[in-house]
């Protein structure tokens, strides 16, 4: 029987950790085993690292350890830990805690996702301006157009002739050196239609958000810890705007709700029971 896995991400000092705990202390019935993910800064280490518990300390873990990565072996590093505490006891429960990593996120089907944030200090520091959204969805969509026309009919086949359709711009500098950039034509009544579509309408939902956000999108619980950053101007404004956005995306809504926001670090905040009641209906406990 594969390990259950719970991914709790986020940007860094939003509370994962102590959401982890609370998890581990206050919601399932059995220890589980914890693994800190974290990218190697030397750019190549790929490794599993067994962690002692601190002396003196109450550990609420089966297990600890520390798994180093890098984006191109991300896919095997994973596993390679989740398979060391599948050694350790077949019927895990592992808790993975991770920063915001999009190769992370695909490098494994959790079970579970939880996002975890700081209250934000500003609108923007979420959501992308409409200018910079607007930006990222033309960028996008020339990765995509090929593919919409293939699987949506979306852009005429010919437009994506080599011959037809398609711009070159001057050389540009990239990481690999000098070359010319190709890119397609794409006319407003074809962003349009492409808009309307399922796939447009997921990827021009997504978009508005900052990269260290995405995964909010795709997980089945949101938090927002004002006990980090407090009761900001922008929270409210926030609130809102990520309320609509996954209730856009997530077409698929849960039973449950799937955003709050409130102190974590505060027993006396009513976030914290709504949170566990919420992650022990998840876990079906």
């Amino acid at each position: 029987m594969p390990v259950e896995t719970l991914l709790i991400n986020g940007p860094r000092g939003g509370g994962k950790s102590t959401v982890a705990q609370l998890v581990a202390r206050e919601v399932l019935q059995r220890p589980a085993h914890y693994l800190r993910i974290e990218a190697a800064s030397d750019q190549h280490t790929n490794v599993v690292l067994s962690v002692e518990p601190a002396s003196g300390q109450p550990c609420p873990w089966a297990s600890e350890h520390l798994v180093k990565y890098t984006a191109d072996r991300v896919f095997e590093t994973v596993p390679e830990a989740l398979r060391k505490v599948r050694r350790l006891e077949r019927r895990a429960f592992a808790i993975l805690e991770a920063d915001a990593d999009p190769a992370l996120r695909h490098a494994f089907p959790y079970d579970y996702r939880i996002f975890v944030m700081p209250a934000p200090a500003d609108v923007h520091t979420v959501f992308r301006t409409p200018r910079a959204a607007a930006i990222a969805l033309q960028e996008v969509m020339q990765d995509t157009a090929a593919f919409a026309s293939e699987i949506f009919g979306l852009f005429e086949t010919e437009s994506l002739e080599d011959s037809v359709g398609v711009e070159y711009y001057p050389p540009v500098a990239d990481r690999e050196g000098r070359r010319e950039v190709e890119r397609l034509e794409i006319t407003e009544a074809q962003i349009r239609q492409f808009l309307r579509s399922p796939l447009g309408g997921e990827i021009a939902s997504r978009i508005q958000l900052q990269p260290p956000y995405h995964a909010m999108v795709e997980s089945d619980v949101v938090l927002i810890n004002t006990g980090v950053g407090g009761e900001t101007d922008a929270l409210g404004e926030c609130l809102a705007r990520i309320e609509k956005l996954l209730a856009r995306v997530r077409q698929d809504t849960r039973r449950h709700s799937v955003l709050y926001w409130g102190d974590i670090f505060s027993r006396d905040d009513p976030t914290c029971s709504k949170l566990l009641r919420r992650l022990k209906a998840l876990f079906a406990l």
